[in-house]
């Protein structure tokens, strides 16, 4: 039965909405409440606030969102000590979790879930501080500390933040999605489509990461270019 107030659903034998305390009739039972222009606003409204901080309803986006690895593995990660939400490090949950993959594949597993940006920032980022510490130290120097220490310290950085980041992304593209007001039954599809896994990213990013890191030893250090 229906409210026809505000368009709570209550069980066939309440006498009054249990959301509004509104008289409820016999009549009401049958059908759902007329398709109005104020009870669509409502219906629209209702839907967007439970999707904003109900846990049931951020728990299904971002399951939409994920997609099979949702349920076995991120949803523990990110709420192990707390309800599901929108929100980005609340309480400092979704922050505190290592990813393995993050650590094993870096800036690939970045690919793979469509960070590109975070990837974009991070490989930026290691070839910064590879060539001011090759510049600063000298190449002696440099040579005895081995550059594969500093891609092993940005690999350790990804899987102690690869769930923030992933979460993050989530939460930034579901936001996204629910401001565009499509069709809550289409929503779902959206982002799956947005979210999931893509190998054929995680393979293309992979080689332009190495193209791009190349591009800078060679633009910004070109006498040891091919002695690194």
């Amino acid at each position: 039965m229906f409210c026809n107030y505000c368009n709570q659903e209550n069980s066939n034998g309440a006498g009054s909405c249990a959301k509004c305390g509104h008289p409820l009739s016999e009549a009401q039972a049958q059908t759902p409440p007329p398709l109005t222009t104020i009870n669509i606003a409502k219906d629209a409204q209702i839907s967007k606030n439970q999707s904003a901080s109900d846990p049931e309803a951020a728990d299904t986006l971002l399951a939409a969102f994920v997609g099979k690895k949702y349920d076995d593995f991120y949803r523990n990660k990110w709420f192990k000590d707390s309800e599901p939400r929108l929100e980005v490090n609340k309480d400092g949950a979704s922050i505190h979790s290592f990813n393995f993959a993050g650590l094993l594949l870096g800036t690939s597993w970045l690919c793979y879930r469509k960070m590109y940006l975070v990837a974009l920032c991070i490989v930026i980022g290691i070839n910064t501080v590879d060539l001011v510490l090759m510049h600063l130290l000298g190449m002696e120097m440099y040579s005895a500390i081995g550059q594969t220490s500093f891609f092993i310290a940005w690999a350790v950085l990804t899987g102690m933040l690869g769930n923030y980041f992933y979460f993050n992304h989530s939460i930034k593209n579901i936001k996204e999605v629910m401001g565009d007001n499509i069709d809550p039954a289409m929503r779902e599809q959206e982002l799956a489509k947005k979210g999931g896994t893509t190998w054929v990213g995680a393979i293309v990013g992979s080689i332009l990461v190495v193209l791009l890191s190349m591009g800078l030893s060679y633009l910004f250090a070109p006498d040891w270019f091919w002695l690194v």
